[in-house]
């Protein structure tokens, strides 16, 4: 007949607050990534190509056209010369066929004469389109479209990764018998069997390690208090209960940080035994 645990120590707020916020964030970091990959990369080539078109293209097409008359029969037949779907990939269902826009031709004089980085033709454009004035200095390739797909599916399998985790944390406990600790995943330790304790994490992260012996073999095993139990008084801090009890029946060897007395203490043990040595040198001498 199995032993009744004492002390039962589940998983914690902490964990399942912590738990939530990293899945937010990579489900975040997925659909972002899809979508600069799916649609916002596109949008922006679509944009640098108009920008390039307006600014570059067309300002030094004017300049080689002698009258607006000529300039608004060019527009009206001209199409849009487009650079391959790999080195720049545009929003699915454009027009690869389509005529520069009609309001090349209404400004003529303004994008002849303009010697501004943009001129007022692409002001109004771009505004109509609900874009911004300032573009991206290239644009996006098939491989940068790549790469977003890659880190959104990266993202998306940590997604899964963490909620198998945290899943697997939530079934799992940290318990102790009258004989025994049974670590998360129900690994049983006895008492009799543990042979150190490194105690140095406790204070500061709640993270005991035990070292135990099995068949000759030495084992490892935590007690994580951070993770299960938690040390809240109103709960009547589990985690601090169960490291004691375990601690109230360990006969081995702990492993601790020497405390600032104990240092200055040995400190001021050394200094005397070292005037004493210097005496008794200088007495024999």
């Amino acid at each position: 007949m199995s032993e009744t645990s004492i002390i039962v120590c589940k998983a914690t707020q902490w964990i399942k607050v912590r738990a939530v916020l990293i899945i937010a964030m990579f489900v975040v970091f997925a659909y972002l990534f899809y979508k600069d990959g799916h649609i916002g990369y596109r949008e922006k080539n679509e944009q640098y190509l108009y920008y390039h078109l307006f600014n570059e293209i067309a300002a030094q097409k004017a300049n080689e056209i002698g009258s607006e008359a000529e300039w608004n029969e060019f527009v009206s037949t001209k199409k849009i010369d487009l650079p391959s779907a790999e080195s720049c990939p545009l929003p699915e269902g454009f027009d690869r066929d389509q005529l520069w826009p009609a309001i090349l031709a209404d400004n003529y004089v303004t994008i002849r004469d303009s010697n501004q980085k943009y001129n007022q033709a692409w002001e109004e454009y771009s505004g109509e389109r609900g874009w911004g004035v300032e573009v991206a200095d290239h644009p996006e390739d098939q491989g940068s479209l790549n790469t977003q797909f890659y880190m959104a599916t990266g993202s998306a399998t940590l997604v899964l990764v963490v909620v198998f985790l945290f899943l697997r944390t939530l079934t799992r406990t940290m318990e102790v018998t009258e004989t025994t600790y049974i670590a998360p995943g129900k690994k049983v330790v006895p008492f009799a069997a543990m042979r150190r304790i490194d105690t140095r994490k406790w204070d500061t992260k709640g993270i005991a390690t035990i070292e135990y012996e099995v068949d000759g073999l030495t084992k490892k095993v935590k007690v994580d208090g951070m993770i299960y139990g938690q040390f809240k008084k109103e709960d009547g801090e589990p985690a601090e209960k169960l490291y004691a009890f375990i601690m109230e029946r360990f006969k081995g060897e702990v492993i601790e940080f020497e405390s600032d007395d104990e240092e200055d203490d040995l400190g001021e043990s050394d200094s005397e035994a070292s005037e004493a040595e210097n005496s008794e040198l200088a007495q024999n001498s």
